[in-house]
């Protein structure tokens, strides 16, 4: 199963958030390109990229820190996954030709009904993929400001319908919180019948080894961001346990 290291960019730094909360912030690194490189010297396949004042303000903030990051990881071996912010066709091309592997759509899936099919149409589905954040059942957007009353679900089986073969699903309440993933959410939402990719929670070995136990259901890897910046767990020892 794949670990997904994560970097959190805001005003151009590395930082996490708190279940998501601009006031509950906490900067790592001033250069974001130095976990960026740490975790692709360790091994990590793919790279967890969000733009978090591309996802507050509905439009891409950091795209030459993106590039930068790209550039340096990718003759490492290394892909990368980005959301936050990608809300048309065009943001989509634009992150695309920065070398960006696959596109994350969260809030757009909501605001701009007709923009999921029509990527998937003109990108593939292997280079889209739908983001679901959940708080308490029900779907967040506008980088979790807004919960929307929708379930997860119905929205999982609803993206599968128009032909997504990949979803992120973040389940808000554990995010950044170091307790542990939501396992009964997650193995829900996988049920839906596409790859899965958990994020939330996951801070120890013993979380790692509950969310690879879910390989055989669908959920294809995890996201794993504050752990790392805080040293609850070790990418190396995780990548291990994983089975990576």
């Amino acid at each position: 199963m794949l670990v997904l290291p994560a970097v959190d960019l805001m005003g151009g730094r590395a930082v996490r958030l708190k279940q998501g909360r601009k006031n509950e912030k906490t900067e790592y690194f001033d250069d974001p390109l130095l976990p960026a490189l740490q975790f692709a010297r360790t091994g990590a396949p793919w790279l967890h990229v969000v733009d978090l004042d591309g996802a507050f303000e509905g439009e891409g903030k950091n795209t030459e820190v993106v590039r930068r990051i790209v550039e340096a990881v990718s003759p490492l071996g290394m892909q990368v996954e980005l959301g936050g912010g990608i809300r048309s066709l065009e943001r989509i091309e634009q992150v695309l030709e920065l070398g960006v592997a696959r596109a994350i759509l969260g809030t757009a899936i909501f605001t701009d009904p007709g923009l999921l099919l029509s990527a998937l149409k003109k990108f593939g589905a292997s280079r889209i993929v739908a983001g679901i954040d959940a708080s308490g059942g029900k779907v967040a957007i506008r980088g979790w400001e807004e919960v929307t009353g929708r379930d997860a679900l119905e929205v999982a089986a609803e993206v599968r319908g128009q032909g997504c073969e990949r979803i992120i699903y973040t389940d808000i309440a554990t995010d950044g919180m170091l307790g542990g993933p939501n396992i009964p959410a997650l193995e829900a939402v996988a049920g839906a019948g596409m790859a899965t990719i958990a994020s939330g929670g996951v801070s120890t070995l013993e979380h790692v080894r509950a969310v690879a136990k879910l390989a055989g259901k669908g959920v294809e890897g995890m996201i794993v961001g504050r752990a790392f910046y805080e040293g609850t767990l070790e990418l190396a020892a995780a990548l291990i346990a994983a089975g990576a």
